[in-house]
């Protein structure tokens, strides 16, 4: 008898449940919550885009630098030497060496040569079959963090040699002209 009023009070109370249950299914109205919108990504000044600008000091420096090539699908490392203002053709890509940097860093969004830092980089071009690929900085201390996006190439720094301009005497002043200090 009391196992009979117990299934009695369970079927009432689900009969009495049903209604309260299906009522929540009913709601088709969905609404935006502020912390579901997708996050945009940061623009990174370091990235692979197709055309970084150059810094006129940058352009000024001149001297050498070594690419590594490893070929996905072979597995197979070349390497390319470059040299400032020289294109280098290797397979069916061009390269070319349009700046150097001993020491560089960003500082407010653009890009500076420190002496007190130790951060390689060249600034290189590449294209293939007459199409720029790629056109930006290459670090030697963070090669697989930045540089193009090939599909059977990856593409990274190895050596950077950038010649000091030789210290000339200033022009402007005279070697017969003699004075003494007040």
């Amino acid at each position: 008898m009391m196992i009979d009023r117990f299934a009695r009070f369970l079927v009432v109370l689900s009969i009495a449940a049903l209604p309260v249950l299906f009522s929540g299914c009913g709601d088709e109205k969905t609404e935006q919550i502020d912390w579901q919108l997708p996050l945009a990504a940061p623009d990174d000044p370091h990235g692979a885009t197709i055309s970084q600008p150059l810094p006129g000091w940058a352009e000024q420096a001149t001297g050498s630098a070594e690419l590594a090539l490893l070929q996905k699908d072979t597995a197979r490392l070349f390497t390319v030497g470059l040299e400032s203002g020289l294109e280098v053709e290797f397979r069916d890509m061009h390269f070319r060496l349009l700046g150097l940097a001993e020491g560089l860093r960003m500082k407010s969004g653009a890009y500076i040569e420190d002496e007190n830092v130790h951060n390689p980089a060249a600034f290189v071009e590449i294209s293939r079959k007459g199409r720029q690929i790629y056109r930006g900085w290459l670090y030697q201390e963070f090669p697989e963090l930045f540089g193009p996006d090939m599909a059977n190439w990856k593409v990274s720094l190895r050596n950077v040699s950038v010649t000091k301009p030789e210290e000339q005497p200033a022009s402007d002043v005279s070697e017969s002209i003699t004075g003494t200090r007040p």
